[in-house]
């Protein structure tokens, strides 16, 4: 047995069993209905394959059987309610459910024939009859107790007769008779009992029978019974089109909605196993950014979290332990670049692209490009719309995409420069920034080698942060760790929560 809650607009299962087909009259469904539901007039309707079969429950039943012509496949179950008694229109509907039939062992050696499930207009006659004869009404009684009770004389036999005439026949002689009486509600009167001199019957006089509704009567008020239910009648407005279907063509249909049917239902199994967990789901509206994180960033910002937390508030520079703010700083790097020589390598500006970009190249996702060609795929990385800045932006790149930048201008340095940037970043991180020294002789784009040195850890890698700020700030990174010669500077942005600006980049020299 199958077993349902039926609460407010919803079918809950509570007891769940395979279903087979080829049933007959078997298996039953039992439903429990909340307070809402209880004095509610109930059909519940099985739809499979555009085919609608309605059982009717009434008002107090809660029990029904599967109708036979269910055949494999899925099956959506419903209930509606009405209530006849309300001077309203009150109809209750639920979220069908989803029943699988699964497919027998049955093998008919003859053609069974399968009984129909009666409609839902023969259904209702049926009901009203069996409250008609007392099988679910009140009193039962019957229409000749009703005209007893209501003054007739006679056997029920005399009651049946005296529905027919209207005019009285002759009667017949008898002894010791009385005349004919009056016919009731008939054309012909009864004859005299046992009488000599019989007199013929009078014309019938019809009793007032208005209190009891006649056949059409009976008729007019079933209908306006299932006058609300009348709208799930439906019709096909391509039945040229079904009718043209040939018989391959509906067993290829069947072979797709049998497959439709087995993914739906193992589509619900999947999901009432998970029910309990729905109040824990959760979605990404950045789903795409957190597939990229892999577990080597992850390691890498937990070696950073401490360092990134402690900058994100107030930046700390240490110069002959002097503790200086980052305000203070920005003044003194203000002094300390004013009248030094310097080599500029970017200077935003009209003229930026066309004074830099020969000597400026990008390596991104692998691949190696030169400036101009860069800015052909990435209009927004340098342009008047930014106020042609190198921008690192999620709305240029997507998230978290790391551009490594090469200058292929050589610099001569000593340990004493240093490298001034103006940029801004949205937050506080560690960033990348890269000398590679020159070789001797190269066959290959300058950038392609920068980044295989880079690759293969022969870079001189320096101490560089970005530090969060809402307007441009410069900061000074000196040379540590090097030897006189020339180098490539690099760099790297990337377009996470940082996408740094950088407004000028500058080499100070003695």
């Amino acid at each position: 047995m199958m077993k349902f809650l039926v609460k407010n607009q919803k079918i809950e299962v509570v007891e769940r069993e395979v279903l087979a087909s080829d049933q007959i009259a078997f298996v039953s469904v039992k439903f429990v209905f909340d307070g809402a539901w209880k004095t509610l007039h109930k059909v519940v309707q099985f739809t499979q394959c555009e085919e609608t079969y309605n059982l009717v429950l009434g008002t107090e039943g809660t029990t029904c059987l599967l109708p036979a012509e269910l055949h494999p496949g899925a099956v959506k179950m419903s209930l509606f309610g009405y209530d006849a008694e309300s001077d309203t229109t009150v109809r209750a509907t639920t979220v069908p459910v989803t029943l699988h039939i699964r497919q027998s062992g049955f093998v008919e050696d003859s053609a069974t024939p399968i009984p129909p499930t009666p409609d839902l207009y023969t259904q209702l006659l049926k009901k009203l009859s069996e409250m008609q004869t007392g099988a679910n009404g009140k009193d039962g009684r019957s229409a000749y107790e009703i005209a007893i009770e209501n003054g007739f004389v006679g056997t029920a036999a005399e009651w049946l007769e005296s529905l027919k005439g209207r005019d009285g026949l002759p009667g017949k002689d008898g002894a010791d008779g009385l005349p004919g009486k009056d016919g009731t509600n008939g054309k012909d009167g009864l004859p005299g009992k046992d009488g000599r001199d019989g007199r013929d019957g009078k014309d019938g006089v019809s009793p007032d029978l208005t209190n009891y509704p006649d056949a059409d009567a009976v008729k007019a008020l079933i209908q306006a019974a299932v006058q609300p239910l009348l709208q799930q009648a439906h019709v096909h407005e391509n039945l040229n089109v079904l009718d043209d279907l040939t018989a391959d063509e509906l067993s290829l249909l069947r072979a797709l909605q049998e497959f439709e049917d087995d993914t739906t239902y193992n589509i619900q199994t999947f999901r009432e196993a998970i029910t309990a967990l729905n109040e824990k789901a959760h979605t990404h509206e950045n789903q795409s950014a957190l597939d990229q994180i892999t577990a080597t960033k992850i390691a890498q910002w937990d070696g950073f979290g401490t360092q990134i937390n402690g900058l994100s508030t107030k930046v700390t520079v240490y110069s002959e332990k002097t503790e200086r703010t980052l305000e203070s700083l920005q003044k003194q790097i203000d002094n300390l670049t004013s009248g030094r020589n310097y080599t500029i390598l970017f200077q935003s500006g009209q003229n930026a692209i066309s004074t830099y970009a020969s000597n400026l190249s990008m390596i991104l996702d692998g691949g190696y490009q030169t400036m101009a060609d860069f800015l052909t795929a990435y209009p927004q990385f340098c342009s008047a719309a930014n106020d042609f800045v190198l921008s690192y932006s999620q709305e240029c790149f997507n998230w978290d995409k790391s551009v490594l930048t090469v200058c292929a201008k050589p610099l001569s340095l000593t340990k004493n420069a240093e490298i001034v940037m103006s940029y801004q970043s949205g937050s506080s991180e560690a960033g990348s920034l890269y000398l590679v020294q020159k070789p001797q002789k190269i066959d290959i784009p300058i950038g392609v080698y920068v980044n295989t040195e880079i690759d293969a850890n022969r870079a001189v890698s320096l101490d560089f942060h970005w530090l969060q700020s809402d307007t441009f700030i410069t900061t000074i990174t000196e040379y540590t760790g090097i030897s006189d010669g020339e180098y490539y500077l690099a760099w790297v942005g990337r377009s996470n929560n940082s996408h740094p600006k950088i407004r000028f980049l500058k080499v100070l020299e003695d």
